[in-house]
């Protein structure tokens, strides 16, 4: 293993190439932020907030990173509990609130507590035990329709589970119509204290999370039968980009390196697995946290990575893949289970006996990852 240090030092700097130096990865991130800035009164007179998330705005610009956009009317607001009610002006402000009783953890109805203006939420009400609720499959469904409509013959849009995906002159994007809440919800209150016990991430960072609060996204927890329910998905994109953003390069590349290595690696047979790169930054906020005594530095990269791996693996092997904001979110309930499950963890323990210098390839004295064909960017067998 002495030789892991000077691999590691040469794989960061590929990776740094391939992905972005730290001052390519902070402009891209600036950019974005600007273009948001500006852009935002002109979506807010159009009737809806926008929010661009996703690898792209997280820094990535990966051969597959897509576009991603989440879509809120912005006088709707959701609260977490009735005292939140009277921080709002009615009737400029239509109050939505959560309730999270025999759902599972994760998932959330919304009740409508005022009238709302918005046409698109009041085609999406149903009634349920006297009670005014926003059906997370009408809400969705009109979204789609008016997507559609909005398109013409030049746009396709399709459903990808919460989103609208869009095909607009063979560029994708998916659009994900949701509502906001500008308050931390009460199901994930454990995490505020987790972060602060771990001291991660730094205190400015979490109170900015804090602050932000979340959406809720209009799909169910029943995947069975998803026109049955009402109830919507918590959304933490928002606390998600602060925290790939509050990463040390290392730790950014680390996440990268594991992207990389679902696609070109685990993914790279004819029957796609069922992870995503979802669970691979889901791996890196844990690690970091949790392992306060790692370096994430250059010459220790690959340990890092081979860290992040072997975590997957044990989550892979239990078939619980906990959510980072609300642990009792298990993310592999339907999806990394039965043969599945037991195809995946043979593939993974398979490539962990090979050992992590399996992983790369020598070319002209330098070392690369064998998944990544870094010379998309540069040609790094010539440098």
């Amino acid at each position: 293993m002495h030789h892991i240090p000077r691999m590691s030092e040469v794989v960061y700097v590929g990776m740094c190439r391939y992905v972005g130096y730290p001052t390519e990865v902070r402009i891209r991130r600036e950019v974005t932020d600007t273009v948001e800035a500006v852009w935002r009164p002109v979506w807010i007179r159009m009737g809806f907030d926008r929010m661009e998330s996703g690898s792209r705005r997280e820094g990535f610009r990966l051969k597959t990173s897509d576009l991603d956009y989440m879509f809120w009317p912005p006088d709707h607001k959701v609260i977490c509990d009735l005292s939140q009610i009277s921080l709002y002006r009615i009737p400029q402000h239509t109050v939505i609130l959560m309730e999270c009783e025999d759902l599972p953890p994760g998932f959330t109805r919304l009740k409508l507590m005022t009238p709302s203006g918005d046409q698109n939420v009041n085609s999406s009400l149903i009634a349920c035990n006297n009670e005014i609720y926003i059906s997370s499959f009408l809400y969705r469904a009109k979204m789609l329709e008016l997507q559609q409509a909005a398109g013409g013959i030049a746009m396709s849009s399709i459903q990808h589970g919460p989103c609208a995906t869009i095909n607009h002159n063979g560029r994708e994007a998916d659009c994900a119509y949701c509502l906001r809440s500008h308050h931390w919800p009460n199901i994930a209150l454990p995490w505020i204290q987790r972060c602060q016990l771990k001291n991660w991430p730094p205190d400015y960072v979490l109170s900015s999370i804090i602050k932000d609060g979340c959406h809720v996204v209009p799909i169910s927890s029943s995947l069975l039968n998803p026109e049955s329910g009402c109830d919507w998905r918590m959304s933490f994109s928002r606390a998600e980009q602060q925290l790939v953003n509050s990463m040390n390069h290392c730790q950014f590349l680390c996440y990268g390196l594991l992207k990389l290595f679902l696609k070109e690696v685990i993914n790279s047979t004819e029957n796609e697995s069922c992870l995503c790169s979802y669970f691979m930054k889901t791996v890196v906020f844990w690690v970091i946290q949790n392992d306060n005594h790692m370096a994430w530095v250059p010459e220790n990269l690959l340990m890092c990575f081979w860290t992040c791996f072997k975590l997957l693996i044990s989550w892979v092997h239990r078939g619980e893949c906990p959510n980072f904001f609300i642990p009792q979110n298990n993310m592999f309930r339907v999806k990394v289970v039965g043969q599945n499950q037991i195809a995946l963890f043979d593939q993974l323990y398979g490539l962990y006996c090979k050992g992590i210098s399996s992983f790369f390839v020598k070319s002209n004295n330098k070392t690369i990852p064998v998944y990544a064909d870094c010379r998309q960017n540069t040609d790094i067998q010539n440098r």
